[in-house]
């Protein structure tokens, strides 16, 4: 299964990661009536020195940058190939989306803005145990 995934579906990922596919692409959060706006985050995430060899293959495209934005209680995440995602808070100041599926590799992004200063989490794994991160730049 090895041989086959690092020939056939590793690839496939890769290209769709490039290509900006999604399964889960939505629109901006609307505005919520009264809350105030927080400014963009803006993330470059780079990947774990632990990284498997088989995770090089989408460090090009994380690298590239994602943003976070929040209004009042909805929070987005836009990919670096820009589609937006809405995010799901799971704790008081932490975000979660799987925001990339292709198959059953999933690549999950939790971003904290409790922490100081804020940052950007992106694991997959089922297959690799791949983990980028990132500081608010």
């Amino acid at each position: 299964m090895s041989s086959l995934t690092d020939r056939f579906v590793a690839p496939a990922i890769a290209i769709a990661l490039i290509a900006g596919c999604s399964t889960q692409q939505v629109l901006t959060p609307q505005e919520s009536a009264g809350a105030a706006p927080v400014a963009p985050i803006q993330f470059r995430v780079v990947p774990e020195e632990s990284n498997p060899t088989a995770c090089k293959r989408f460090d090009a495209q994380l690298f590239r940058g994602h943003t976070f934005r929040m209004k009042g209680d909805t929070a987005s995440f836009t990919s670096a190939s820009g589609l937006t995602n809405n995010m799901a808070q799971t704790s008081p100041g932490v975000y979660t989306l799987d925001y990339f599926t292709f198959g059953s590799v999933t690549l999950r992004a939790v971003v904290n803005v409790a922490s100081s200063p804020e940052s950007l989490t992106v694991t997959e794994s089922r297959f690799w145990n791949c983990r980028w991160s990132a500081v608010a730049s």
